[in-house]
């Protein structure tokens, strides 16, 4: 397992810093609507691709968090922004790739939920999707677990696939439709 998951952290280190760059933190209510809106411009289509994947090897994968994320929108008053598609490749390494970068993320959601109770944010107003996510590491326990099932055949496919997720992610929060911070 620590050799599949070096090997897609090595793939995709530099992706994950530029990613984690335009994020940052939240200093005001501004920058954290901005995060709102570039989570849903990326985690809506790619959660969408994933659940639409047929061959779905569980149903945590990945975990539904954009009706907590429409909740954070909707209760803070911001509009729902427009989402460009994102497309799977139909293997199972294509679908573990990208569903590492989802369920990864739930390791960077447990800092930034942190930042966000200084705004006065939490899990029943304001980080319903933040909480949600960081609230467990089981299903990134058992990705990682499935991850060992992929032959070495299969791992350049996945890191192509998480590769893919994290682009999709920094246009995203690139976006022009994103309120200014």
């Amino acid at each position: 397992m620590i050799e599949i998951r070096r090997f897609l952290r090595d793939e995709t280190n530099e992706l994950h810093r530029e990613l984690d760059a335009i994020v940052g933190g939240f200093s005001n209510r501004a920058e954290y609507a901005r995060f709102l809106q570039g989570t849903f411009c990326h985690r809506a289509p790619v959660e969408a691709a994933l659940l639409g994947w047929a061959a779905q090897p569980s149903s945590r994968w990945p975990r539904k968090l954009v009706p907590e994320l429409k909740a954070d929108l909707a209760g803070l008053s911001i509009p729902l922004p427009m989402t460009e598609p994102f497309h799977l490749s139909n293997d199972m390494a294509a679908f573990l790739g990208a569903a590492y970068v989802l369920e990864g993320s739930a390791l960077g959601a447990r800092v930034l939920v942190k930042g966000v109770e200084g705004l006065g944010f939490g899990p029943q107003f304001g980080a319903r999707y933040l909480s949600a996510q960081a609230a467990s590491l089981d299903s990134w326990r058992e990705l990682l677990a499935a991850l060992e099932g992929l032959d070495r055949q299969g791992w350049g496919a996945a890191a192509q696939s998480a590769r893919a997720v994290f682009l999709h992610a920094i246009q995203a929060f690139r976006s022009e439709v994103l309120s200014p911070a």
